[in-house]
């Protein structure tokens, strides 16, 4: 794997200011069964916008690719989205490429599913992602280093990336930077909820570290 970086962010755990940028190649399997090529870009924007108020802006795309015409992608290496890392509105995993499922069918079938045929499109993954998410951070309880953030996600996975079917949510959340690392609540409402893959309206996030 070949890694460049770019970084001028004024901190790397809690940038308030900066831009950091990486791009990524990985050759993988050459002279074996599953040979692909895969690669990732990401830029980050971080601003402070008035009083303690910070902008942030993360960009990611990713791409795989087989380097065998005659042979597809690993399934496990494809992109799927969804979760408090890329789109926080949606279950994790769940945003991408999906695929049907014989037995799921049956099964949905058998069970009196009116979803059936959608039960049985199972998330599988894209040979392409995206997504970019926009935060505004603001202090709650300075002394107790609690943060509230506000946030708009956007992006899809899928082997061709069309606008209009991009997937996007809004939310909400506080993050407490505690001494083992920055805890996040986090609570995403998706804008293009689909009922019948059993779409949540809300979804709730919680994770350890930074977003970005």
């Amino acid at each position: 794997t070949a890694t460049l970086e770019y970084d001028k962010r004024d901190d790397r755990f809690a940038p308030s200011e900066g831009i950091f940028s990486s791009v990524s190649i990985e050759y993988a399997g050459l002279g074996g069964d599953l040979s692909y090529t895969k690669g990732y870009g990401t830029f980050r924007f971080y601003k402070t916008v008035f009083w303690d108020v910070v902008w942030r802006n993360n960009l990611t795309y990713g791409f795989i690719n087989s380097n065998d015409s005659n042979k597809k992608e690993p399934f496990n290496e494809l992109f799927l989205l969804g979760g408090a890392n890329s789109l926080r509105g949606y279950d994790w995993f769940s945003v991408g490429r999906r695929v049907r499922s014989d037995k799921s069918f049956a099964e949905a079938v058998s069970a009196g599913d009116p979803y059936a045929l959608y039960t049985a499109m199972r998330p599988y993954g894209g040979t392409q992602q995206f997504y970019y998410n926009l935060e505004f951070q603001f202090p709650l309880i300075a002394e107790a280093k609690i943060n509230g953030v506000v946030f708009y996600d956007i992006g899809n996975a899928d082997n061709s990336l069309l606008l209009d079917e991009f997937r996007s949510d809004a939310g909400f959340g506080f993050r407490w930077f505690s001494p083992i690392g920055p805890l996040r609540f986090e609570w995403g409402f998706p804008f293009e909820r689909k009922k019948e893959f059993r779409e949540d309206s809300v979804n709730f996030q919680f994770a350890i570290g930074s977003p970005f």
